[in-house]
């Protein structure tokens, strides 16, 4: 498709600052957004397991549009019923199959993909980056101790990681981090971000957890805070590889999904192996 086709070298790296217009699009969606995400997570249940999965699924059409440069592809096909399929025996409690499911989905994407190695390991790839950290989120959620406030505080660290990293962008600037992953994205903001994870993650412990629980969820806000800035320069590097500055427009104001949940997804892989590696330790 025409809109899908990479732009010219001279023209990949231009910027223009956010319009005044653009910024009210971002805060409206997050109006509108914030209230049905906390919903959800306090509901649980099947509910959160919906929004897991349609997040899920635009996601993984958005990376199969971006990598095969065209819509609904097989690989796209194979790689959403296998993240419908993982996602249901997730939500009914067999981890097992769901990560067995998401494996088969990989290898089918990767057959299918035109038969092109390159184009196959991509579509692949959507398995492991995508539909586990969504297998992982909805059992934090439903099937751990404390799943409620856990999956609280770990949203709400991203959106002030986000918040933290875009204020301090704008107003501090600085050096830029790395053309190569992005040409925007400067130190200071991932200062922001690390500051804004830790900032939040120590007050959400407080009123959550408990004044004892401060200095830990300092700690583990701040980690988070990091992964999430992280998930935000990866897909930055993604994005640069395959030619595009925004995956979709489908939140006004925020892009694609894959730009809103790029810090959700490597946020949601530390604190689930952390709160892993914690019940197996203890």
């Amino acid at each position: 498709m025409n809109n899908l086709a990479p732009p010219a070298a001279d023209k990949l790296d231009t910027r223009t600052p956010p319009s005044t217009r653009s910024l009210m699009l971002r805060f409206a969606s997050a109006l509108v957004l914030i209230p049905l995400v906390i919903g959800a997570i306090y509901i649980g249940g099947w509910v959160f397991a919906v929004l897991a999965a349609v997040s899920c699924l635009t996601m993984v059409f958005e990376w199969t549009r971006m990598v095969e440069r065209r819509e609904f592809s097989t690989s796209f096909f194979a790689l959403a019923g296998g993240a419908a399929l993982a996602l249901f025996a997730a939500t009914i409690g067999t981890y097992g199959a769901a990560f067995v499911i998401a494996l088969i989905s990989a290898i089918a994407a990767f057959v299918l993909a035109r038969r092109n190695a390159r184009l196959g390991f991509w579509s692949a790839f959507a398995a492991p980056y995508l539909i586990a950290p969504c297998i992982a989120l909805i059992w934090l959620r439903l099937s751990t101790d404390h799943g409620l406030t856990l999956t609280l505080i770990l949203f709400m660290t991203v959106w002030a990681a986000d918040t933290g990293a875009f204020l301090f962008g704008k107003a501090i600037g600085g050096p830029k981090i790395s053309y190569a992953l992005s040409p925007s994205k400067t130190w200071a903001g991932i200062g922001g971000g690390i500051i804004g994870g830790a900032v939040i993650g120590a007050v959400a412990g407080y009123f959550l957890i408990g004044g004892e629980a401060v200095l830990l969820s300092l700690l583990a806000g701040a980690a988070l805070g990091a992964a999430s800035v992280m998930g935000d320069l990866a897909e930055s590097a993604f994005k640069r590889n395959f030619g595009l500055k925004d995956i979709s427009g489908f939140i006004p104001g925020h892009g694609g999904a894959l730009d809103r949940l790029d810090g959700m997804i490597f946020a949601t892989a530390a604190m689930t192996g952390g709160y892993f590696l914690y019940m197996v330790l203890t």
